[in-house]
């Protein structure tokens, strides 16, 4: 557990280095075309936000993977198998989590973004 925390936690800055190179390439393009980028803070939550959220997806990924293995060289060990049974299922009740949780953040953040643009236009 402390191996899978560790490698999360190295991961990280990577992840969200890459989305800020990223960004920052989208930026120069806008620029060089004469459009300009205005970020405003409900964007940079949602950036950082969905940056954990796909992390979480990537582990959920490695953990499947992992309890994939150990079924398969459990070797008819009983005890074995219901452990990366049950690492299965935490894993996918994880990632449901994690989806609800991304669908929630995007509605939140589509309609945060839709009330403080000009002009917007919210019905009821």
């Amino acid at each position: 557990m402390y191996k899978l925390l560790f490698a999360f936690l190295l991961l990280m800055p990577f992840h969200f280095a890459s989305a800020l190179t990223a960004e920052e390439g989208l930026r120069s393009a806008a620029e060089g075309t004469g459009l300009s980028i205005e970020k405003k803070i409900p964007d940079y939550i949602g950036m950082l936000i969905r940056g954990a959220l796909g992390l979480l997806a990537a582990i959920f990924l490695v953990l499947i993977v992992l309890a994939g293995f150990k079924w398969m060289t459990s070797a008819g060990n009983s005890q074995k198998i219901e452990s990366a049974k049950e690492t299965i299922l935490n894993s996918v009740i994880g990632l449901v989590i994690v989806l609800v949780s991304y669908a929630i953040v995007e509605f939140v953040l589509r309609a945060m973004k839709g009330a403080t643009n000009a002009g917007g236009v919210i019905t009821q």
